[in-house]
């Protein structure tokens, strides 16, 4: 019989009690130690290696005991894995799928002592599936009301843990003012008032000496006492537990503790802060209202923040990828910035037709074209637009792009051409598609037969293309041409159903290039024809 060599793995999420004799990772190798014995008549034999995580959440695959497991099983050192429980493993199904592919291209079992799985058989996986599902439920349970329970202690006004701020002292789950800290406070706010600048208020507080706050975090080490920069200055004129009150998430919960600013100290800062505020191409400030602001997304999904640039006194506005703005690379990616103009030209022509006659009438029509809009994508081949149930129109079949209904609204693709201008891409709704309804019928035709020689060939009724070929009275290579067409993109094909391809989009303008498998490289082919 071959000895089939058990790895034990074992966990424990918090570290308290790990320094005691004897733990709870111990109760659980002890417990899978006489499991593996108990099998011994079946050739189990427990190895001696030591896999375990204490303190390590089950949420999380980045465990240093855990991938200690993998790495043995990936070299072949181990038939079977036990643990105590399945959730021991891990506490999240799409991990849990990935570690049992793991195990299965390796031929590993796994066995939960507690729970007598074995992913040997189908019914041990689905039972395991399911199992993990509720444990995964019951930790997003957990999540909710630990999110639940600090925003209401934070309602009720009390200090949930963190850095304490410059001028209180946490005691007792409030904010308790430490005066010598708080005139530091009174300082900064009181200097930013008279300076007019934090430049300016940042050199003052240097000069002096000012530091951030001293305090004893959890793990007993002294942190804090650093000089001030701008970001820290910042935050303490913009941070309102300096007027009472605490701040969860977007809300304000006032009263919360005894203010160190008053009112009319903190309106003015505030104030004096929008004043100062610089002309960033993201505010209304800076000119004009922004159409889109926060709803366009570059063609991977990533949301595009508002750029600028000047040249010879002109301001010129984008829509850029964030990741790019924070320093992300762009080589390679042509939709990374787009000329802001140009999209919202484009989406103020196309969207108001889309709309109801009696949606926000009142409003002026791009405050009326904003509301109605809830994103925009903007790839090389379309502009996708997403607009509110509410306002779309249900009388749009007539126009132009392919209309999809989702759940919280109507999506619209409309094919796009593209043009390349001082480093930004400049978007022009294409002159060249045919009238909705205009069916070229010889590519169609084309389609179809291609469709049915692949289906024939697919299912065993045919075995050569020559002799389909030759039945139509096509020769071999005309033939070849045209059964690529089968694998077109759904999308596509139905664009050239409804006769919305380009007008150069002709059967012979086609096949006269090889047509990718890939559906993403067969609708650049296509943009580059329709472009001709």
């Amino acid at each position: 019989m071959k000895p089939l060599r058990c790895a034990i793995y074992t966990r424990k999420s918090s570290e308290e009690g790990l320094e005691q004799g004897f733990n709870s990772l111990h109760a659980q190798r002890d417990a899978c130690s006489a499991y593996v014995l108990s099998q011994a008549g079946e050739g189990w034999t427990e190895l001696p290696a030591i896999y375990e995580d204490g303190g390590f959440s089950g949420g999380s695959m980045d465990r240093p005991g855990l991938k200690a497991l993998l790495a043995d099983i990936n070299v072949g050192r181990i038939d079977i894995v036990v643990v105590y429980k399945v959730d021991w493993l891990t506490r999240s199904l799409a991990d849990f799928a990935r570690i049992i592919e793991q195990f299965d291209a390796k031929g590993v079992s796994f066995v939960s002592v507690t729970q007598a799985f074995n992913t040997t058989n189908s019914m041990g996986r689905l039972t395991l599936n399911v199992l993990l599902s509720f444990a995964q439920f019951e930790r997003e349970v957990t999540g909710e009301r630990i999110r639940d329970k600090i925003s209401a202690s934070k309602a009720k006004g009390l200090w949930m843990g963190g850095s304490p701020p410059l001028g209180y002292d946490p005691v007792d789950r409030k904010l308790v003012v430490n005066e010598a800290e708080a005139e530091s406070v009174r300082y900064i706010f009181r200097r930013f008032l008279e300076l007019k600048s934090v430049s300016a208020l940042v050199e003052d507080v240097k000069s002096i000496g000012l530091t951030s706050k001293r305090w004893i975090n959890r793990h007993g080490a002294p942190t804090g006492g650093s000089g001030f920069g701008r970001t820290a200055v910042n935050y303490i004129l913009s941070n309102p537990v300096y007027l009472g009150g605490i701040r969860h998430k977007m809300v304000v919960y006032w009263d919360a503790h005894p203010p160190i600013i008053d009112r009319t100290t903190w309106d003015a800062a505030q104030a004096l802060r929008e004043e100062n505020a610089p002309d960033h191409p993201d505010t209304d400030k800076f000119g004009t209202a922004i159409l889109l602001k926060n709803k366009v997304f570059d063609p991977r999904g990533v949301p595009m923040a508002v750029t600028h640039s000047t040249k010879d006194g002109r301001h010129y506005r984008y829509y850029t990828a964030r990741d790019i703005v924070h320093g992300g690379a762009s080589a390679g990616r042509r939709m990374s910035r787009v000329s802001m103009g140009a999209l919202d030209a484009f989406i103020l022509s196309e969207v108001p037709q889309r709309l109801k006659a009696d949606y926000l009438p009142d409003l002026e029509p791009a405050a009326r074209v904003r509301s109605a809009t809830q994103r925009v994508q903007v790839t090389e081949e379309a502009v996708v637009i997403r607009l509110h149930h509410a306002a779309a129109s249900s009388q749009i079949d007539h126009l132009p792009g392919r209309i999809q209904e989702i759940d919280d609204g109507l999506e619209i693709t409309l094919p796009i051409m593209l043009k390349q201008r001082s480093s930004a891409t400049i978007i022009e709704a294409p002159n060249t598609s045919q009238p909705a309804g205009r069916m070229d019928r010889a590519l169609v035709r084309a389609i179809a037969l291609a469709s049915t020689w692949a289906d024939r060939l697919a299912s065993g009724e045919a075995t050569a293309l020559s002799t389909m070929a030759k039945s139509e009275g096509y020769c071999d290579r005309y033939a070849g041409k045209l059964l690529p067409l089968a694998w077109l993109a759904p999308d596509l094909i139905e664009v050239i159903l409804e006769g919305r391809q380009p007008r150069t989009l002709s059967l012979g303008a086609l096949i006269k290039h090889p047509i990718p498998l890939s559906w993403d490289e067969q609708r650049k082919l296509i943009h580059a024809i329709g472009a001709i």
